[in-house]
């Protein structure tokens, strides 16, 4: 007795300090990430009429100076903040270095025939001897301080002066008699550290720099610091991401609040995690600025200063309008053209491909580039053939995410964006959001703010690895409509994309498909693109076509119409329907004759959006018939069990009722841990972490349990409803909580069914009904407080002291736990493209279907149970799971709305009756089902994250997976008839042993528990 005690007070002692632990995690991040920032009513905005570069003006001569590749930084920053402030003044320094994102020597050459620009050459030191007269000292940083570098090229910008480390001071004070007028290492601000050396910069340096611009930029890059010291711009740096620290995120937030809104933030940072762009692009497009990446382009004083006030033409492309076919039309696209690295460097290797000019090609490009390095663009658009179409970069003229940004600054940028787009004659604008491991969302008001501010021939979305629920639309403004698509990445191989594209075609024809194929150029080049085009054509009997961006656009514009027209003849054709839903039908048929009209009249876009509409409203048909045949199946079900219950002989088990308290208990905290667990996700891919650590942590809800029991003998359940409200709540409000809230929901749920036993039906059809609630209700006070309010209801009908625990068996709760988290695959269909086609069902819809198999997969599973009390456990769970990988089979061999809901209905339903079976089979060995049921919610969030996850990162981060493996991530049913085949195949086999064990040994009786 005395060693259980102590081992309960260890258990309550690990527990309270994982409790504290948690807490004081929350604390710290609330605290200190999330630093509070002044109101904004006083933030200056830049006009977006106005430009935000300087204009500088050529000299009659540009001297070249050759760099040797091999210089120090020390060097490299004497060159380049020379050549600033001599080009502040007029253009006449032009550095030639190795070894860098721009080819300079090539880049000489065009300046030389495109403009006419003459040039010498001139040694460093003939440079250094005669422009020193042009700096008024020597700026000195600290090697030791890496955040000195910044600070002197502010000073240096606006003291007139050059830069160097200490190596260098000495010589060249003797080489031109320049004073210093700054040293960092012997200044007074060496007892600031980084954060401190910036915010006095902001007090001290900021006011008499640039309005119009602000950079970030790593210390060790040298290349564009010519341009920021000619221009006085504010630089800084600090790490972004997962690695930079609270006091470093503030620091940031603090100088991009204090600039202007509707700036461009000129560089780039060290991504070490890949977190880095996501989290400083949402802290910009939040301050109301966008990111221009560039910190290895060098001369950019110089190529600022050609070529401006000018309007360019892309060359004339094949006709856009094409007839539409029956086959699958292909955009080949070149992204990240918005950082200009990219641009001067990987881009031009690619440009000169001989595979360019055969097959028509889709190339990003930063618009602003007709004034911040018009050489740039020019040396593109001069030498592009009819098969070359630039587009617009995200997210426009510069890098945000559009509904991370406010909506005045997003209309001001887009209105910002509208000038630059028509100078370098783009029509297609290519948009990117935060990237939240899941398929991208796009609100419709920010979609609508590019379709009436730029009036786009297309849209693109996304560096996705495929669409997940829908692909093609046409969004509507208030004033213009566009077509829209998302793009699907050519990430890792060939058979990668082939097996993803294959996952989600259907069996029959289809018609016209559009594929807008994006391709990753730090791994492949043009011709890897062709040879991968060549390969699908082959798979698809040869009906590929590789158009251009207005062609593909302009054929979708088509295909709606004709979609459209072929779906209302199918509800024509179709008595019940055309019956049932005349009214329905009656406005889309309004809406094509629309669209005809608007056709006649010339108005394409208007008339692909009546089409679209139309579509929308028939394929809402199908969406209700989808509802209406599963709610026909659930009362068909339930009288087949009505007739098998009355029909039953006296000796047979009766089924087991459901109570409603232990109904609505499990269901309102499940959908509470469903609630949090949906904040967390949508957070950003890196509060993850949070998930795995409260699925590590979780099991410090027993000896919280223990203590519950004892502080509250009779109404421990309502205390820990209670205690697990707190939790979520605070889970809900900072992601960092989320351990505590899993922690609460294991506590809530032990200590109940403590007292009030579930049975499988119970446990079943409350999570079930809890995830959808979870999963479909929008996260309000309202709704909280009623799923708070039936929480605590249902908790007072468990009073008295618990039932006390059975000795434990060998018969562990992973198996039942993990099938309940199995039989919610129904959350699969919101997230997986292949069964959104085969469903004809898009966008919303989806998830509402996706709620509806979350219930009905339940619901039918418990009646199906009922039905057969007296199937032997074993024997229903090998068959069912059996059933289960045949039905995953069939879901992936039918098309169409009704069939694949039944299909998919009865694979549901199949997994939960196996989820039942063995739930009740681990009863009957002894176990505590509740056990089971903490199982399955420590599988749920890692089974939500798995069909949210884009299958790509698997092999972009972690492992190169086999292609047969990367092929069924795109599937799910492939996956999961694979894990139901094996779970069969593992429970007969165990099966077996246990009974041959049973032959060699006789059977002993342990404390109730029956073992071998």
């Amino acid at each position: 007795m005395a060693v259980e005690r102590d081992v309960t007070r260890r258990a309550v002692r690990i527990a309270s300090t994982t409790m504290a632990a948690l807490f004081l995690l929350v604390l710290f991040a609330n605290l200190l990430w999330a630093v509070p920032l002044p109101t904004s009513g006083n933030q200056a905005r830049m006009p977006p009429t106005e430009s935000p570069f300087p204009l500088f003006r050529m000299g009659p001569t540009l001297h070249v100076v050759s760099m040797d590749a091999a210089a120090n930084l020390s060097t490299r920053l004497l060159m380049t903040s020379l050549q600033g402030i001599v080009n502040r003044r007029q253009v006449e320094l032009y550095l030639d270095v190795k070894e860098v994102a721009e080819n300079t020597s090539r880049m000489l050459s065009f300046l030389s025939s495109r403009y006419g620009v003459t040039h010498d050459t001139m040694s460093m030191l003939q440079a250094i001897d005669a422009y020193s007269n042009r700096t008024s000292g020597i700026v000195v940083f600290d090697p030791t301080r890496p955040e000195s570098i910044n600070i002197a090229t502010m000073m240096a910008a606006q003291q007139n002066g050059t830069i160097v480390g200490p190596d260098l001071v000495a010589w060249l004070r003797a080489r031109t008699r320049l004073p210093v007028l700054f040293d960092y290492a012997s200044s007074n601000w060496t007892s600031l550290d980084a954060i401190g050396a910036f915010d006095r910069a902001l007090r001290d340096l900021y006011p008499s720099s640039v309005s119009t611009l602000l950079s970030i930029q790593p210390p060790d890059r040298w290349a564009i610091r010519d341009y920021l010291i000619a221009t006085r711009t504010f630089v800084f740096y600090f790490p972004q991401g997962a690695l930079a620290t609270p006091f470093e995120a503030a620091a940031t937030r603090r100088i991009l609040h204090a600039t202007p809104r509707g700036i461009p933030i000129l560089g780039w940072f060290k991504s070490p995690t890949l977190t880095e762009e996501n989290s400083f692009v949402q802290l910009a497009s939040g301050e109301g600025k966008f990111v221009v990446g560039a910190q290895d382009v060098p001369n950019l004083s110089v190529l600022t200063a050609l070529g401006r006030n000018e309007t360019r033409r892309q060359a004339a492309s094949a006709p856009a309008s094409l007839p539409l076919e029956n086959k699958t039309y292909v955009v080949l696209a070149v992204s990240d053209g918005d950082n200009i690295d990219f641009a001067a460097g990987r881009m031009q290797e690619l440009w000169s491909e001989p595979v360019r000019g055969t097959i028509p090609l889709a190339w990003s490009l930063n618009p602003l580039l007709v004034e911040l390095a018009p050489p740039l663009i020019d040396s593109y658009y001069d030498t592009a053939t009819p098969l070359d179409r630039f587009i617009a970069a995200p997210s426009g003229a510069g890098y945000l995410y559009p509904d991370y940004a406010k909506p005045e600054d997003l209309s001001s940028f887009v209105t910002f964006s509208k000038r630059y787009l028509n100078d370098s004659d783009m029509d297609v604008v290519w948009l990117l959001n935060a990237f939240t491991a899941s398929e991208i969302p796009y609100t419709s008001r920010s979609l609508a703010t590019y379709v009436d501010g730029l009036r786009p021939n297309g849209i693109v979305l996304d560096y996705d690895d495929q669409p997940r629920t829908r692909d093609v639309w046409v969004q509507a403004g208030d004033q213009a409509v566009a077509p829209v698509v998302r793009s699907t990445h050519f990430w890792t191989t060939r058979e990668n994309v082939l097996g993803k594209l294959e996952a989600a075609m259907v069996t029959s024809n289809r018609g016209p498909q559009f594929l807008w194929l994006t391709i990753y150029t730090f791994r492949f080049d043009l011709r890897d693109a062709r040879n991968l085009v060549d390969a699908l054509s082959v798979r698809l009997g040869g009906r590929v076509q590789v158009v251009l961006p207005d062609q593909f656009f302009g054929l979708m514009r088509q295909d709606f119409l004709r979609t459209a027209k072929d779906r209302a003849r199918e509800v024509e054709a179709n008595p019940l329907e055309s019956f049932v839903f005349e009214a329905t039908l009656a406005s889309a048929r309004v809406r094509l004759r629309d669209a005809d009209a608007l056709l006649a009249a010339g108005d394409s876009d208007r008339a692909a959006d009546a089409a679209f509409r139309s579509l929308e409203e028939l394929r809402g048909i199908a969406q209700t018939e989808a509802l209406l045949l599963s709610i026909s199946v659930l009362l068909i079900a339930g009288f087949v069990a009505f007739l098998a219950t009355r029909s039953r002989r006296p000796e047979s088990r009766s089924p087991r009722t459901v109570r409603p308290e232990v109904l609505v208990f499990i269901a309102t905290v499940v959908a509470i841990l469903v609630f949090t667990l949906r904040e967390a996700l949508d957070q950003n891919f890196w509060t993850y972490p949070t998930i795995l650590l409260g699925i590590l942590v979780s099991g410090a809800y027993r000896p919280l349990r223990r203590v519950i029991d004892a502080s509250y003998p009779d109404r421990a359940p309502i205390a820990a409803a209670l205690i697990s409200l707190v939790l979520s709540a605070l889970a809900i409000r900072t992601t960092a909580a989320f351990p505590l809230a899993m922690i609460g929901t294991l506590l809530a749920l032990d200590t109940f069914l403590s007292r009030r036993s579930a049975s499988s039906a119970e446990m079943m059809a409350g999570v079930g009904i809890g995830t959808a609630i979870g999963f479909l209700g929008g996260f309000d006070l309202p709704t909280f407080s009623t799923i708070a309010i039936l929480l605590v209801a249902s908790a007072l009908g468990a009073r008295g002291p618990p039932e006390l625990d059975k000795p434990k068996v060998r018969w562990k709760p992973v198996l039942p736990g993990f099938l309940i988290a199995v039989s919610l695959s129904g959350l699969s269909v919101a997230f997986y493209y292949s069964l959104s086609l085969r469903l004809g069902l898009r966008g919303d819809a989806l998830f509402a279907v996706a709620g509806a198999f979350l219930v009905l997969g339940p619901t039918l599973g418990i009646m199906l149970r009922w039905i057969l009390p007296n199937f032997p456990s074993r024997q229903a769970e090998i068959g069912s799971l059996a059933a289960a990988a045949v039905l995953s089979g069939i879901v992936l061999a039918v098309q169409g709305t009704l069939v694949t809901v039944l299909a998919l209905l009865a694979l549901f339903s199949t997994l939960s009756f196996a989820a039942m079976a063995s739930l009740d089979e681990y009863a009957e060995r002894g176990g505590e089902p509740r056990r089971a049921l903490v199982v399955a919610l420590l599988f749920l969030p890692l089974l939500v994250m798995f069909f949210r996850m884009p299958p790509i990162v698997y092999s972009l981060t972690i492992v190169a997976l086999p292609e047969p493996i990367e092929y069924a991530l795109y599937a799910p049913t492939v996956m999961l008839g694979a894990t139901c085949l094996f779970l069969a195949l593992l429970v007969g086999l165990r099966g077996r042993v246990r009974i041959a064990v049973r032959k060699d040994y006789p059977r002993e009786q342990d404390g109730g528990a029956v073992r071998p």
